[in-house]
């Protein structure tokens, strides 16, 4: 590995102190001098790395909104938002005992919940959802635009 990092440098290869290892850090993002790339392509790969970090984000939003849709209790919330706690999603775990199933079931729930503390009920409010189907369309949708 010593002999090889960095390749474009051999003398600094060869360097025994810790330098090397700075050096290689400090010019790690520098793909202009030991890359042999054009800014023209250097702009077009940050553009293009900036949809692969959107794609992420969409489908991070995608798997909230289908889980709050699936699991939640977002048309109850809507309805009485003072008084109904933002259910997350369900907790589904077979080594609950009597004692936790009791500690997790809030919120007007049947059975154990995380109750959603994020604000994602209040956001998707304030941009128009109303509805489980909203919420759905919206998963289908940021999912179908991540791809």
């Amino acid at each position: 590995m010593a002999l090889r990092f960095p390749r474009f440098s051999q003398g600094l290869a060869q360097d025994p102190t810790t330098r090397r290892i700075w050096f290689g850090i400090a010019t790690a993002h520098d793909f202009e001098s030991h890359d042999d790339i054009t800014e023209e392509r250097l702009y077009q790969n940050i553009f293009a790395s900036h949809f692969g970090q959107l794609a992420i984000i969409f489908l991070w939003t995608s798997g909230n909104l289908f889980h709050v849709a699936w699991q939640g209790n977002f048309e109850s919330w809507v309805q009485d938002p003072l008084h109904v706690r933002p259910i997350a999603h369900a907790i589904w775990d077979p080594h609950f005992g009597q004692p936790a199933v009791e500690a997790f079931t809030r919120g007007g729930a049947l059975g154990p919940v995380n109750i959603a503390y994020s604000g994602v009920y209040q956001w998707w409010y304030t941009i128009g959802l109303r509805t489980n189907e909203d919420l759905y369309t919206g998963a289908l949708f940021l999912l179908f635009l991540s791809a």
